[in-house]
């Protein structure tokens, strides 16, 4: 959807951009953990053909899962990202990440994501819809063997501008992370994550904004063959450049 532009505020230089874009992508493999962004950190509307936008910021995970629970906490997960408008209502985004495991167990790991978002409605709708599927790959360390992950997902977006410059949007997310390389395979080793995440998008600048965002989740599945049922929540926010 189209947002008002400030008439106040000036675009930051593109080189104050690009470096904040490179320290967050420097700092994701020196402060993952393990936790993942089941968090989108975007509205509904997809970028026009040609256009380039990036994400840089940082959050946070809880999660307490297996019986009996075990709570783990990761204050700090870095977060970083680029998107390019395909075609009329699509657009298709990389982001380095980490695999949705929360499990204390596992130890640093870095990944990275590629999705393809589709917008259902006009772009000028007040109210926008959107479907996002992806897949996720990251190199595990598991009690010091390494594995690898694989994380499909999908995420349902809606979005609506509250105010000139602001605009509100809630999400339901899926991910589906297995690891075929650890003992018993992807059998023993799986993972599920589905819960609704809250956020709005503040446009700063003509170039820059702002998106907190906040989401619970509901994780299923298994580590080693044991069960790790239990509950997880997310906060976060970016700042976005769309040039």
């Amino acid at each position: 959807m189209d947002e008002c532009r400030s008439s106040v505020s000036q675009p930051l230089p593109y080189s104050t951009v690009i470096l904040a874009v490179a320290l967050a992508a420097i700092l994701v493999p020196a402060q993952a953990r393990a936790g993942s962004w089941l968090l989108g950190f975007s509205p509904a509307d997809t970028l026009p053909p040609g256009g380039f936008s990036a994400i840089a910021g940082t959050g946070g995970q809880i999660s307490s899962v297996g019986d009996p629970k075990l709570t783990s906490f990761t204050p700090f997960l870095a977060h970083a990202g680029v998107r390019a408008g395909l075609a009329d209502g699509w657009d298709i985004g990389y982001r380095l990440a980490t695999v949705a495991l929360p499990f204390s167990s596992v130890g640093p790991s870095l990944g990275s994501e590629i999705d393809i978002k589709h917008r259902f409605t006009p772009k000028d709708a007040p109210w926008q819809v959107a479907f996002v599927a992806g897949v996720g790959y990251a190199f595990l360390d598991m009690q010091n063997n390494p594995r690898s992950a694989w994380s499909p997902g999908a995420d349902l977006v809606m979005s609506h501008a509250i105010a000139p410059g602001y605009t509100a949007f809630a999400d339901l997310r899926y991910v589906y992370t297995f690891i075929p390389t650890a003992g018993g395979g992807s059998t023993a080793n799986h993972f599920e994550a589905f819960g609704p995440g809250l956020g709005i998008k503040v446009r700063l600048t003509d170039v820059v904004s702002l998106t907190p965002e906040v989401g619970a989740f509901d994780f299923q599945g298994k580590l080693a063959g044991e069960k790790a049922n239990g509950f997880g929540a997310q906060y976060g926010a970016v700042l976005g450049f769309r040039f």
